[in-house]
């Protein structure tokens, strides 16, 4: 009788789930240091992205506010979204990217520079935390890091080189990675012990996976990043540079680890090939017993990753940026034209300026080297602008719009 083999693509799905897990739990993983890799790659295909994404100009804003918009003669690109944060009247620009993408990295460069240049720059934010970047940066000191630094780069370190060229504070706006390892070790234990009580556990995932999917992946809409973003031309020209950087970047910062991964994974495709010849010579009825276990163990991985990557990954971490989004926001806001701010509706906030300002800087993590001293918006409108992953960008937008953090 055939051995019911779960096959190359349930396999594939569960190892990458584990490796991605076991990279994100490690407190001295370091998504920052996905800052280099592929630099020369990326600038040998730069061609197809080489067209400058134009994306600026003034406008009028439905709240009265002078804004940076979208220029009518030229087409924003769609990983851009724009709005009004609305307790503090400021205007956010999330730039949602494929990470180590060239054409993410080239949008990004020219946006922050355009907002930069028309003095509308208030904070950029990236998508990283103290621990990965600091431990990058640590890195790239070494003879190691020396070596990968020529084909190494992402969106994330061309952000804030860019803004620190204009002298605008970029802050690590990311959860800190030991407590995401902490909270995917705490997830994976609930999901194992919802999934396997019936009843009350089966409901209490539904439950509280439905939750997280509503304000990690809102159904979109006006406002928010749609399929366009994914499937840019340009984007989807310059993916296989991206594919090619993730497996190079872990093996830059990890390379013996990441080759014994990359061997286990490697040997057990091969032994899932030998099923596969053993499913072609098999009976109907061992082929079905085949193809049934084979989707019992896909939809298992589903259940289990689905949480992970919906309710941690995604929903937690979302919360945490878009707290640190609110925070610049603050410190730029201006009152509402038909807002009274104070007694008689004297505006007084320009007297606690200062000490907004410490308040802000004290529960926020910034790149080292960034100037926030004097961080407000000096009468004029800024913006604030965060660089992120697609997938985190509708969900910052629902918590944020809605303003479900303080």
């Amino acid at each position: 009788m055939l051995n019911p083999n779960p096959s190359a693509m349930p396999m594939r799905a569960i190892l990458t789930g584990l490796v991605v897990g076991t990279f994100l739990s490690m407190p001295n993983f370091s998504q920052a240091f996905q800052v280099r890799v592929l630099h020369g790659i990326s600038r040998s295909v730069a061609s197809p992205v080489d067209r400058p994404f134009s994306c600026t100009s003034s406008s009028s804003t439905a709240l009265g506010a002078t804004a940076i918009s979208p220029s009518k003669s030229s087409k924003q690109p769609p990983q851009i979204v724009e709005f009004i944060e609305p307790k503090t009247n400021v205007r956010v620009v999330l730039i949602g990217t494929m990470h180590y993408n060239p054409t993410s990295i080239k949008m990004v460069e020219e946006t922050v520079e355009e907002y930069a240049k028309n003095s509308k720059l208030g904070s950029v934010i990236v998508e990283s935390c103290d621990l990965r970047w600091n431990k990058t940066m640590e890195i790239l000191d070494t003879p190691r890091g020396a070596l990968f630094e020529p084909v190494l780069t992402s969106e994330m370190k061309a952000a804030s080189d860019m803004a620190m060229n204009y002298q605008r504070p970029v802050v690590l706006g990311d959860q800190r990675i030991d407590l995401t390892g902490d909270s995917l070790k705490q997830t994976l234990k609930q999901t194992f012990t919802d999934l396997t009580s019936p009843i009350e556990g089966w409901k209490r995932y539904y439950v509280e996976l439905k939750k997280s999917a509503e304000l990690a992946l809102p159904s979109g809409g006006e406002g928010y990043l749609d399929a366009r973003s994914i499937f840019d031309p340009r984007l989807l020209i310059a993916a296989p540079v991206s594919f090619a950087k993730y497996p190079l970047s872990f093996l830059a910062r990890n390379p013996i680890s990441t080759s014994i991964v990359f061997a286990f994974i490697g040997a057990l495709n091969f032994l899932g090939s030998e099923g596969d010849v053993a499913f072609m010579d098999a009976t109907l009825q061992e082929q079905i017993q085949s193809i049934l276990a084979s989707l019992l163990f896909a939809g298992l991985e589903i259940a289990f990753f689905a949480r992970l990557m919906v309710s941690v990954l995604l929903e937690e971490r979302n919360e945490v940026i878009a707290k640190n989004i609110l925070d610049q926001c603050k410190i730029y806001s201006t009152p509402l034209k038909n807002e009274k701010t104070g007694m008689f509706g004297i505006d007084l906030s320009s007297f606690f300026n200062e000490s907004k300002e410490v308040a802000a800087v004290d529960e926020t993590m910034y790149v080292p080297g960034s100037i926030i001293s004097g961080q407000n918006n000096d009468g004029e409108e800024k913006v604030v602008l965060a660089v992120l992953g697609m997938a985190h960008c509708n969900g910052i937008v629902n918590v944020l719009k809605n303003e479900l953090v303080e």
